[in-house]
């Protein structure tokens, strides 16, 4: 069982317990995790929780608890083994009782290479504070304490050319094995082996779960480069990887991340209270990365340097976040140069409200490029004008494409309406400013909404089409039974539907003649009738998820408008001055609940 350890880790982080789960029971989205009526034991109230972080679940009724492969023991009563070979099928993963020696002597090499790596960093670490050293002295002058020094692991590698070798050669293990692992290097030529890592901080390089797979190293000389990184190996790739993910997974609140460059910015944030926080590994974020944040946190805070490197890799990471869907803002250091330095020059409070604060992504990018014009001259504001409408053609949301707009007009004195033209080009019509935004891409045609009276049919035609694809398609009606539920359709036939497909999820496809009999109007039966999904990639996850946006910014955009509506209404009602104070209460209360549904249609 232990030649397959490290095959089952990799079947654990391929497997989301919640979609694994929801192939079993009903379960509903509940802020960033999931819950549901727990299968092991009868209960009417929900009380079986699933962690997206921790991809663990829990139930608060009976105790059951454990992983996704304790949930796939337990409900096809199969014993480890079993569960494992049915999940390993699932995610395409091959494995077998008799697995071939070149599998078998890699998970044995990975092993060994984890085990390498563990030893090195007890050396290190044992190199630090064993006594007086530049290496101790210099994290001591970045403001660590001894309780953070150990919490990381950081250690020290002394001005020497082969003393890690030496010590993990005594320890039983051959140069090629050190060589392979990235600690050693060989230089053919005169065959001679030294250690990579000499007169370094060291900064030992964890995976999610706590295992050391590469080390980062920090000169304390003139030496280049200022960091070095293990290369890649059997266990280590830094595009793979996050540093500090061990540590704030298990402190990620309201799914937010804050991301920043270095080894020290994170630290340095973790010790100061800052605790959902990853770093890249001395490169720019790369997509894989991104996807990795993606598996964690729905909002990415950027906080990269404040110089232009800095704000060139921030720009690089919006467009990598941004693919994978992630929400995301960029946070102000002032005078600051780095996160480190911030936090130690003004404090945790200041840096909290600094994270409060953070720029949007399409404001940040729109106030980068605002940098390269002078916008004192008619040409400069005008092809200032142009770029900053093409970085808000990405904007599928007419309430986002309408702020910005107007955030650019304010500054250059020109219209809303020519910036929107860019924007659309030949796409723009009159019926935008009635809030009727009609365009197609290859995909899909979609119907964006904004105020009630003009847009019913946008509302009904995002509805249907869902609900009909959730009747055609059951991979795509688990996806969608994941992230909402009867709160967020607007229709009655919908609701209907939805409560019947819920009851009925494990039919390949629902018909429409079986929903005939629910209490659904013979016009919304027609509607389903006539929608074509000839246009949309059932495959395609992301025009899904699109789809599963619009319909909860339709829902959220109502609410906005049954809130102005009251507040209009409340305000007519003035006819004295205590009916005056009255009144104003009452709407100061709407205004904050019309602020809330904003962020949250911002967030979207």
């Amino acid at each position: 069982m232990n030649d397959i350890k490290d095959v089952v880790e990799e079947i654990k982080n391929r497997c989301d317990i919640a979609s694994v789960i929801s192939e079993y029971m009903p379960i509903k989205q509940s802020g960033g995790n999931y819950k549901g009526l727990c299968p092991f034991h009868g209960e009417k109230t929900p009380s079986f929780h699933i962690s997206s972080s921790k991809q663990i679940y829990k139930c608060f009724g009976c105790g059951e608890g454990g992983d996704v492969i304790n949930f796939v023991m337990k409900m096809e009563n199969l014993d480890f083994i079993d569960a494992v070979k049915l999940l390993a099928n699932k995610c395409g993963i091959e494995i077998n009782t008799n697995m071939n020696e070149e599998d078998k002597l890699r998970i044995e090499k990975s092993k060994k290479y984890q085990d390498i790596h563990l030893e090195a960093a007890r050396f290190y670490f044992a190199n630090l504070l064993k006594g007086k050293n530049p290496g101790y002295d210099y994290l001591r002058k970045r403001g660590l304490d001894d309780k953070t020094i150990k919490k990381f692991g950081l250690g020290y590698s002394q001005n020497a050319w082969h003393e890690l070798m030496d010590y993990l050669l005594s320890k039983g293990y051959d140069k090629s094995d050190l060589v392979q692992s990235g600690l050693v290097n060989h230089k053919v030529d005169g065959d001679r082996y030294y250690d990579r890592f000499r007169n370094r901080v060291m900064f030992p390089i964890f995976d999610y779960r706590g295992n050391v797979i590469g080390f980062g190293g920090r000169v304390l000389d003139d030496s280049l480069p200022k960091y070095l990184n293990s290369p890649d190996s059997l266990i280590f790739n830094k595009r793979y990887n996050l540093y500090g993910l061990n540590f704030s997974r298990k402190n990620i609140v309201d799914r937010t991340i804050v991301l920043v460059e270095g080894y020290m910015d994170l630290i340095s944030l973790f010790q100061y209270g800052v605790r959902n926080v990853v770093a890249t590994l001395g490169t720019a974020l790369t997509e894989q990365q991104g996807n990795l944040i993606k598996r964690y946190a729905d909002t990415a805070i950027i906080s990269y340097d404040s110089d232009e490197a800095g704000i060139k890799a921030s720009l690089r990471a919006i467009e990598i976040l941004s693919k994978v869907g992630i929400n995301i803002k960029v946070l102000n250091l002032k005078d600051a140069k780095d996160p480190d330095e911030f936090i130690r020059k003004y404090g945790l409070d200041d840096y909290k409200k600094a994270i409060d604060d953070s720029t949007h992504y399409i404001k940040f990018q729109i106030n980068h490029l605002k940098r390269k014009f002078n916008l004192e001259k008619d040409e400069e504001r005008v092809k200032f004008a142009k770029e900053a409408s093409n970085i808000l053609k990405s904007i599928k949301s007419p309430v986002e494409v309408d702020y910005y707009t107007n955030y650019i007009a304010k500054q250059i004195n020109i219209s809303t309406e020519s910036i929107k033209k860019e924007i659309y080009g030949k796409n723009y019509n009159s019926a935008y400013n009635k809030n009727y935004t009609k365009y197609t891409n290859k995909k899909r045609e979609s119907i964006v909404i904004e105020k009630p009276k003009a847009i019913e049919h946008g509302k009904e035609h995002v509805e249907e089409t869902l609900i009909k694809l959730m009747l055609e398609n059951k991979k795509i009606r688990h996806v969608a039974l994941l992230k909402l539920d009867e709160s967020d359709f607007l229709l009655n036939g919908s609701k209907e539907i939805l409560n019947y497909i819920i009851k009925n999820r494990e039919l390949d496809k629902i018909t429409i003649d079986k929903i005939t009999s629910l209490n659904i109007s013979e016009e919304y039966l027609k509607d389903l009738e006539r929608i074509s999904l000839d246009g949309i990639n059932i495959n395609d996850t992301k025009s899904i998820d699109e789809i599963v946006r619009n319909l909860k910014k339709n829902n959220l955009q109502e609410q906005m408008n049954r809130l102005l509506q009251e507040q209009k209404n409340i305000e007519k009602q003035k006819t004295n001055k205590d009916d005056l104070k009255e009144v104003d209460v009452k709407v100061m209360e709407i205004a904050l609940k019309i602020v809330e549904i904003r962020k949250m249609l911002h967030s979207l």
